[in-house]
């Protein structure tokens, strides 16, 4: 008796199987590994976060400093937040984010160049720092509080911490793509019909998930009072009196 032999129709048949459970899979497979880079990304702000709160008791409750320039050089007499907050950190101090896709890693000659940034200048972090929080940037001006009356750059200045936000993630790409912060008061233009259009210029609010410029776009974000989560844009930012990034806004 002639063993049984699987006929070329029969084949064609397991193959498509196999390809159509591919085509369903990977989908799935795609999405399981995004969503864990999500995760380990809200893990390492978490962490920032915690190392933060260290830094803060040792340094009279100030708050640590943003010191990069847009096209990510290292400026003032500071050193990058990074950098001074790494001696508070229980082991390596994770500064890119697995989400982060940006061409602009180094460092030189590796990477693509940052727009308006020397030539050598590189992406040295994926997450920055609000900048109502840092002495250095906060904003003042007539829509503005000014920085004597409003000094918002120690923990006992800012009354609700765990709404206000403090570690964000900046964008792959443009000019902010070097920088460890924003500028947020350059969000509210009345020429934009959503202050999520110039945010993404500056921050990937739609880092974990959503449509860019959209206020349903979703990213990670730490909080000062130590928690991380991932929020949609528009849950964070209504207008300048009505935001999470202000202090004096209504959270």
């Amino acid at each position: 008796m002639r063993p049984h032999a699987f006929t070329l129709i029969e084949l064609i048949v397991v193959i498509s199987i196999i390809a159509l459970l591919i085509g369903i899979l990977l989908p799935s497979l795609a999405a399981a590994r995004h969503s864990a880079r999500a995760m380990q990304c809200l893990s390492n702000i978490r962490q920032m976060e915690i190392a933060h709160y260290s830094y803060t008791h040792d340094n009279k409750g100030h708050l640590i400093r943003a010191n990069l320039a847009h096209g990510g050089v290292t400026h003032g007499d500071f050193p990058a937040w990074f950098l001074s907050l790494s001696a508070y950190y229980g082991s390596e101090l994770v500064v890119r984010s697995p989400l982060d896709e940006s061409e602009h890693w180094g460092p030189f000659p590796q990477g693509e160049p940052i727009p308006n940034a020397p030539t050598t200048q590189r992406r040295q972090t994926s997450y920055g720092i609000n900048n109502f929080l840092d002495v250095s940037t906060i904003p003042y001006g007539p829509d503005f509080q000014s920085r004597s009356e409003f000094p918002y750059y120690t923990m006992a200045n800012v009354h609700q911490t765990s709404s206000t936000v403090h570690f964000l993630i900046m964008a792959f790409e443009g000019r902010y793509a070097g920088a460890d912060h924003p500028h947020v008061e350059s969000w509210f233009n009345a020429s934009y019909p959503t202050p999520a259009i110039p945010a993404q210029q500056q921050v990937q609010i739609n880092a974990v998930r959503g449509e860019p410029q959209t206020d349903g776009a979703v990213s990670n974000w730490g909080f000062l009072d130590g928690h991380a989560e991932s929020v949609p844009f528009g849950e964070l930012v209504t207008d300048v009196y009505a935001n999470n990034f202000d202090p004096s806004a209504r959270h």
